[in-house]
């Protein structure tokens, strides 16, 4: 079981799943993060310019560091773009040498083993 998963709707926090107020008030981003980060909540994952990722219409989560899941726990293999930090989503190629990662948010592909050993 891990933290409750939230959506921001105006100024003011609900559970992703059941919708139930929890609190309201925000005045930004900044305090919104500071109230999940001292409760057991996580907020959906946002690109740089502070756009949520989406997958299928839903939010997407990051748990554990680089662990992301939908709203009903489902485990899927995502990446951050190292461009623009969208979402970044496996297309389905035969070379099993390269794993090519397509961004949804800016169209870069990269390879994301080969981004980890160029750094």
């Amino acid at each position: 079981m891990g933290p409750t998963k939230v959506i921001v709707k105006g100024q003011a926090l609900y559970e992703a799943l059941g919708g139930k107020f929890i609190k309201d008030g925000f005045t930004n981003r900044q305090e919104v993060e500071a109230y999940v980060n001292h409760h057991y909540l996580v907020l959906p994952v946002v690109d740089k310019q502070g756009r949520p990722w989406l997958l299928d219409g839903k939010p997407v989560y990051c748990l554990r560091g680089t662990q992301y899941e939908t709203m009903n726990d489902e485990r899927v293999h995502l990446t951050r773009c190292p461009d623009c930090g969208g979402m970044g989503i496996r297309t389905d190629e035969f070379a099993v040498e390269s794993e090519c990662i397509h961004c949804t948010a800016c169209g870069h592909e990269f390879d994301a083993r080969l981004e980890m050993m160029e750094t």
